[in-house]
């Protein structure tokens, strides 16, 4: 590749091997390419693939190594190789940090998304990598690998599961659809769990995502115990900014249940947080527990201070109310352009809560998309807060806060 043709972006080192992403034009890429001079992960993802035992021992990785490559292996690199027979490919995805979901659709190129570059060009999306799969047969054994790995079954009786990942191969959640219901091809997507390090809300008024005067009306409602729903469209940062919130505002000594159908957000180590995950059966179907009743759970556990959902849907919103009833407080993202279209799918089905029930929430953050110095980036765009009007049963939207102004609006001047 000429150097005349494409713009170096960033460049790394990932379990000691190095990684690029370039601009070709407008379009981004990311490179794996190996340490010169030593073991590279090619030559351990070939000689994998010349094994025909089944299973993969440390002993005849070895010796397939000399064979393909006649390179002796140091003790270093044993380590990684002990890695690199996990997931094959795609380990070096799975170990990268800046990797935030890996998509592979049939034999081909394995597709991922960068937070980096997310994050300096948000109009960014799936970017390509050097990493294929060249085949269906190879396809189909990775798919089968996920499948053991999450405890599932992919077939063509049962063509989708959900899972995550053992906790020691990080958590993340693995969603697979077998080639009968796409068309031929199948479908493998790792979305890979975040931990704690998480973007706090002072480094997000820094990269201009939100401003100083959006984060002090947040503390005002945590620290009330208040309600927040946080909108946008897909990719906008609501769980970014839930996490920030949660881990820059709430203590570690708060009882607080985190509720997730994906889990996205780890309790601090050492805290009184607890988190309830919905459990997927192994064939798919006939679950019992979903984020409604978890959230049931949750109000006759010992949470003291807040009930955060992960991601609202559906009629699990209809615990909210309950809990601010009880004194409790509440966060949740919810999928709305528009506090508008938040307040109007909350009152519709499923979820049917009353105008009295959806004023309850002192805040609707939402996110969106800006342009600063030509560059498009995530950012909340409006904070607005439900009112209730007894007089015509109705909810009266009340704008605290819109992009491109400094003041924000007193909050009890919502109340008039």
């Amino acid at each position: 590749m000429s150097t005349s043709f494409y713009e170096k972006i960033l460049k790394y080192t990932v379990s000691s091997t190095r990684v690029q992403v370039v601009k070709i034009g407008k379009n981004y890429k990311y490179l794996v390419t190996d340490q010169p001079k030593a073991l590279g992960r090619e030559d351990i993802v070939r000689a994998i693939e010349s094994i025909n035992e089944r299973k993969i021992t440390l002993f005849n990785l070895i010796k397939a190594i000399r064979r393909t490559t006649g390179k002796k292996p140091k003790f270093s690199e044993l380590v990684s190789i002990s890695r690199t027979m996990r997931y094959k490919k795609l380990q070096i995805l799975l170990d990268d940090p800046y990797i935030e979901d890996i998509s592979i659709v049939g034999p081909g190129t394995v597709w991922v998304r960068h937070s980096e570059i997310l994050r300096r060009d948000p109009g960014a999306d799936y970017i390509p990598t050097n990493i294929t799969i060249k085949t269906q047969a190879e396809f189909l054994e990775y798919m089968e690998l996920l499948a053991e790995k999450i405890g599932k079954l992919v077939t063509p009786l049962n063509p989708i599961a959900d899972g995550n990942l053992p906790e020691e191969d990080g958590g993340h959640r693995v969603h697979l659809v077998h080639p009968e219901v796409t068309g031929g091809d199948g479908e493998i997507v790792i979305r890979k769990k975040r931990g704690i390090s998480s973007i706090s809300l002072d480094e997000m008024v820094k990269r201009n995502t939100l401003s100083p005067e959006v984060v002090g009306l947040i503390k005002r409602i945590i620290d009330r115990r208040g309600s927040i729903i946080i909108a946008g469209p897909p990719g906008s940062g609501k769980t970014t900014l839930l996490r920030a919130i949660l881990y820059s505002l709430i203590p570690k000594e708060w009882k607080i249940v985190i509720i997730e159908d994906t889990p996205e957000i780890d309790p601090l180590p050492g805290s009184a947080w607890v988190r309830y995950v919905v459990p997927a059966s192994l064939w798919g179907i006939g679950r019992d527990v979903d984020q409604m009743s978890l959230a049931k759970a949750a109000l006759r556990a010992s949470v003291s201070r807040y009930i955060v959902i992960g991601e609202t849907r559906g009629r699990e919103a209809r615990v909210l109310p309950q809990a601010m009833n009880m004194g409790l407080g509440s966060l949740t993202t919810f999928h709305g352009g528009s506090a508008r279209e938040v307040v109007t799918r909350l009152m519709s089905p499923p979820i049917d809560l009353s105008p009295y029930q959806v004023a309850m929430f002192d805040a609707i953050i939402v996110m969106g998309f800006s342009t600063r110095d030509g560059k498009l980036q995530r950012t909340v765009v409006s904070v607005e807060k439900p009112v209730y009007d007894d007089s015509s049963n109705r909810v009266i939207i009340r704008k605290l806060y819109k992009i491109g102004t400094r003041r924000m609006i007193d909050y009890a001047e919502t109340k008039r």
